[in-house]
């Protein structure tokens, strides 16, 4: 965290996937780096795996938050706090794939033709949802398989601009 906010424009969002089992490691983190936390955003997901007798973990937690203070920026608008977004499978190319329609709302929070980068970026969702939004992207990822994944979904962006040959 402390290596992103060194690189980081003043005033840059961060957004922080996690589940609640890793939610109160993943604020600290983010505080301890230097961040200022500012709050977290839900992803509802309608497809979760049902699980009897308990409650769904149909949820997933954005935290959030900016390098400093965060002045409102032209072209931002409103942001929801909740989304709700299915999983589709032919949109899912990584264990902890988001879905691409999810992602090109979470990047909005990055001002138009800003950049975004992506320190753990799998399979290249976050990529694909930035550039059809009209970011630009950054992306580091250590396993080779999703590099190369990734690689052909942000080129098939690049030719075609459409989100659907990014999918499959």
């Amino acid at each position: 965290m402390s290596e992103c906010l060194r690189i980081a424009k003043p005033g840059a969002p961060l957004v922080c996937f996690t589940d609640w089992r890793q939610l109160p490691s993943t604020t600290d983190t983010i505080q301890v780096g230097g961040w200022v936390w500012r709050g977290i955003a839900v992803w509802d997901k309608p497809t979760a795996r049902p699980a009897l007798g308990r409650f769904m973990n149909s949820a997933e937690y954005m935290v959030w938050g900016s390098k400093g203070p965060m002045p409102q920026r032209d072209g931002i608008g409103n942001l929801p706090g909740t989304y709700r977004v299915s999983v589709r499978q032919a949109d899912k190319h990584h264990v902890t794939g988001k879905p691409t329609d999810l992602m090109r709302q979470v990047v909005r929070i990055c001002a138009p033709g800003g950049l975004i980068l992506d320190p753990f970026a799998g399979s290249g969702t976050t990529g694909v949802a930035s550039l059809l939004e009209g970011r630009q992207f950054i992306g580091i990822e250590q396993e080779h398989v999703y590099v190369d994944i990734a690689q052909r979904r942000l080129e098939s962006i690049e030719s075609t601009g459409s989100a659907e040959s990014a999918v499959a």
